[in-house]
C-alpha cells in the first residue's frame, strides 16, 4: 500500500465519503426479489436527499441508479462480480459533478482511474491483489461470507480500495448495538479506520442486516454521493426490496 502523508480532516472526510459503502449493493444474486431500493434521509433534518435503486442485469452484472427525490437520475454505477464476490469491478459516474471512478481487473492486477470532478484531471495507479483486498460492494460478500465470525464478536480488518487514492486503507469492523429505530432482532456492524487520524475525521458506519437471510436492512453514516455543492452529507438509509 503506497505511502500516504498527512492530510487536513476535511480533506480525510472526503476520502472515506468516497470509499464508505460505494459498496450498498447486491453481494450476491438473490431470486426472491428483482429490486433493492434505498431512502437517504438527512440525519441533521430527516429530510429525503436521495434514493438508489440496485437491479440486477445480468447473473453477475449489477446496477445502480441514484436520483434525486423528484425521479431524476444523476449518477449510475455498473458492478462486475464475475471474477470475484469480494473483489469485483465497477465503473461509478456522478453527473452532479463529473466524478468518475473505474476499476478493472488484469490478471493478479487492479487498475484504477479516477476522476474527483469534469474539469479534474484523471489519476491513475496499478495494484497488486492481495489477501484480505475488498472492492466496493464486496464488502456485503465478505460480511456474509464471515457471518459467523462477526456475530461471534470477532473483529476483522480488511483492506479496502479507496478509488479517491488509488490505494488501500485499513479498516475494522465488529458487531455493535444498533442504532435506535433499527428494525427488532437486527444483526448490527460498525465499520471503523484502524488509523487513529482518519478515525479522528470520520465517526463509525454502522450497517443493520437481518439474521433470517442476511440482507442490508440500514446504513448510517457519511454518503458516497456528494451533493450539487460538492458536500458529503451524514445519511440514514432505509433499505427495501421489491
Amino acid at each position: 500500500m503506497k505511502r500516504v502523508c498527512a492530510l487536513p480532516l476535511s480533506k480525510w472526510s472526503l476520502i472515506v465519503a468516497i470509499v464508505i459503502f460505494s459498496c450498498r449493493s447486491f453481494g450476491a444474486a438473490d431470486d426472491s426479489f428483482s429490486q433493492l431500493v434505498g431512502s437517504a434521509y438527512s440525519v441533521e433534518t430527516g429530510a429525503l436527499l436521495y434514493r438508489e435503486t440496485h437491479q440486477q442485469v445480468s447473473k453477475d452484472t449489477y446496477k445502480v441508479e441514484y436520483s434525486e427525490p423528484n425521479g431524476r437520475v444523476f449518477a449510475d454505477k455498473t458492478i462486475d462480480f464475475s471474477k470475484s464476490r469480494i473483489t469485483p469491478t465497477f465503473s461509478q459516474l456522478n453527473k452532479r459533478n463529473g466524478e468518475k471512478i473505474d476499476v478493472t481487473r488484469r490478471g493478479d492486477q487492479l487498475q484504477i482511474r479516477y476522476r474527483e470532478n469534469s474539469n479534474a484531471k484523471i489519476e491513475k495507479n496499478v495494484l497488486k491483489l492481495a489477501p484480505g483486498m475488498v472492492v466496493d460492494a464486496g464488502f456485503d460478500a465478505f460480511v456474509k461470507q464471515y457471518w459467523g465470525s462477526l456475530i461471534s464478536g470477532k473483529e476483522m480488518d480488511i483492506e479496502y480500495l479507496v478509488p479517491s487514492r488509488q490505494s488501500t486503507f485499513s479498516f475494522r469492523f465488529s458487531q455493535i448495538t444498533c442504532v435506535d429505530g433499527t428494525k427488532e432482532g437486527a444483526m448490527c456492524f460498525a465499520l471503523k479506520p484502524v488509523s487513529w487520524f482518519v478515525r479522528m475525521a470520520v465517526d463509525p458506519i454502522v450497517v443493520a442486516y437481518d439474521p433470517s437471510n442476511k440482507r442490508l436492512l440500514r446504513f448510517t453514516g457519511r454518503a458516497n454521493i456528494c451533493d450539487e455543492q460538492g458536500k458529503y452529507q451524514t445519511v440514514d438509509i432505509q433499505y427495501h426490496y421489491i
